[in-house]
C-alpha cells in the first residue's frame, strides 16, 4: 500500500505468522484475524508529530543529564546530584555490572533510541527516505523496550517520596528537564505509526505467494529465496522462525529463577544514619509506602517488582511447555499473554531506579550513608534475563506446534 493509501498491503503477523491484507485506514486499529494482535495503529495525526516529539525528547535529555536532578538539605549540610550520581555511587560500591546496566537503561539507550528515531523519521517526513532509514528505524524500535525514561521518572517519584520523609528535597533544573523528556518519550510512543513509517521507507510488494515469508522486524513479505539473506527494507536477517528460540528462552528463564529468591529474601539497600541502621526489602518498601498513604505507589511497587517478574518467569515456562506439548488450547489467550508480559517487563526496574535516585543523596559522611544490598542487583538480573527471554521466544511457535499436533 502506498503512503496515500490507494491499495492494500499484505504482511505476516509477527505473533502468529498469518499472512493477511491490511486495508487503508486514517485512524483506529487493525487486528490480526487469527490471533487478534494489533497489526496497525493509526492516530490520525500529521506524520511529523512523532518526529517533533522525538526531537524534543532528545533535546530535553541533554540538560537532564548535565544539570542537577535532586538536592537535599539537612543539619546545615546540602547535597545535590545529577543523573549520573547514582551510577557512580553503585560503581564505587563494587557493583560494576549493575552500574553499567543502569547507565545503559537510563542514560545511553534513551539517547540512542531518540537519536536514531530522529535520523530515520526526518527523511521520511521530508519525503526523501534514504536506504539507511530502514535499518536506523529498526534499531530505534528494538531499543524501545530498553530505553526507560518513563520508568525512571516513576522511580524518581518514589525515591523523592521516601527522601521527603527524612529531609527536605528540592527538584533541580535537570529533574524538571527529565520530567519533560519522559513525558515527551511517552507521547512519541503514542503518536508514532510504525506501519506508515515502514511503507514510507519502502513500498511493499503488490502480492504474496503461498510460500512467502515475513521479516520479523518490519513484517515485509518476501519470496522463499530471501531466507538467510537480509531484508531489503530494514536489513534484518530473514528467517521463517527465530533459531533456537525455545532453547534460549528456557535457558534465560531458568537463570532468572535462580536470582528471583535472592531479590526477595535479601535487602535492596541498607541505610546507616543517626537514628540507627535499617534495611529495606521489596516487601518492606511496599509496606512503608502504604503506611505513608501512598497507596498507588505502594501497589505499583508490589505489582512491578514482585508480581510481574514472577508472572514472567512462570509465563515463559508455561508458553514453552505449551509448544512442547503442541497444545491447541487457548492460542489467542497465550499470544496475548505473551505480548503483555513482553511489554510490561521493563517496568520491573522501577524499584531499582528508586535506589539509584536516593542512594547518592544519603551520603552525608558520619551523619548518614547508604549502600546497595544484594537484592538490588539480583532484581535487576531477573528483569534483564526475563526481558531477554521474552525477546528470544517466538510466539509463532505456539501456532506452528498446534498445526502440527495430531488430530
Amino acid at each position: 500500500m502506498s503512503e496515500t493509501g490507494v491499495c492494500t498491503e499484505q504482511i505476516g503477523c509477527p505473533d502468529c505468522g498469518a499472512i493477511q491484507a491490511l486495508p487503508p485506514i486514517r485512524s483506529g486499529r487493525l487486528r490480526c484475524f487469527r490471533c487478534r494482535a494489533v497489526l496497525e495503529r493509526a492516530t490520525g495525526r500529521p506524520a511529523g508529530a512523532a518526529l517533533a516529539f522525538s526531537t524534543a525528547t532528545l533535546l530535553f535529555l541533554i540538560p537532564a543529564n548535565l544539570l542537577m536532578l535532586l538536592g537535599v538539605y539537612r543539619d546545615g549540610v546540602s547535597l545535590s546530584v545529577g543523573l549520573d550520581a547514582g551510577v557512580a555511587t553503585i560503581w564505587h560500591q563494587g557493583w560494576a555490572v549493575t552500574a553499567i546496566t543502569v547507565a545503559l537503561f537510563a542514560i545511553l539507550f534513551p539517547f540512542l533510541r531518540f537519536g536514531l528515531l530522529c535520523a530515520a523519521l526526518a527523511p521520511v517526513v521530508l519525503g526523501r527516505p534514504q536506504r539507511w532509514c530502514g535499518q536506523a528505524f529498526r534499531y530505534a524500535e528494538a531499543l524501545d523496550v530498553w530505553s526507560m525514561p518513563d520508568v525512571f521518572l516513576v522511580g524518581v517519584a518514589i525515591g523523592y517520596s521516601r527522601l521527603a520523609v527524612l529531609t527536605k528535597v528540592d527538584i533541580g533544573a535537570g529533574g524538571w528537564c527529565y520530567v519533560a523528556a519522559a513525558i515527551l518519550a511517552m507521547l512519541t510512543r503514542a503518536t508514532i505509526e510504525r506501519r506508515r513509517v515502514w511503507r514510507s521507507i519502502a513500498n511493499p510488494p503488490a502480492a504474496a505467494g503461498p510460500d512467502s515469508l515475513a521479516c520479523s522486524s518490519c513484517e515485509l513479505l518476501l519470496t522463499p529465496e530471501h531466507e538467510g539473506r537480509r531484508c531489503p527494507r530494514c536489513a534484518a536477517p530473514i528467517r521463517r522462525r527465530r533459531p533456537l528460540a525455545m532453547q534460549y528462552a528456557l535457558a534465560l528463564t531458568i537463570a532468572g529463577l535462580l536470582f528471583y529468591p535472592v531479590a526477595n529474601l535479601y535487602p535492596m539497600s541498607e541505610l546507616d544514619w543517626f537514628a540507627g541502621k535499617s534495611a529495606h526489602w521489596l516487601f518492606t518498601a511496599v509496606i512503608k509506602l502504604l503506611q505513608a498513604n501512598l497507596y498507588v505507589l505502594g501497589a505499583s511497587v508490589f505489582i512491578t517488582s514482585i508480581t510481574i517478574p514472577f508472572v514472567k518467569l512462570a509465563g515463559i515456562l508455561y508458553l514453552c511447555l505449551s509448544v512442547r506439548r503442541r497444545s491447541r488450547r487457548h492460542l489467542v489467550f497465550k499470544t496475548r499473554f505473551y505480548r503483555a508480559i513482553d511489554e510490561l517487563g521493563r517496568w520491573s526496574t522501577m524499584d531499582v531506579f528508586t535506589i539509584v535516585v536516593y542512594l547518592p543523596l544519603l551520603q552525608f559522611g558520619s551523619l548518614a550513608s547508604a549502600k546497595v544490598g544484594i537484592g538490588m542487583p539480583a532484581l535487576l538480573a531477573v528483569v534483564v534475563l526475563t526481558m531477554l527471554a521474552s525477546r528470544a521466544f517466538d510466539p509463532r511457535l505456539l501456532w506452528d506446534a498446534a498445526e502440527s499436533a495430531p488430530a
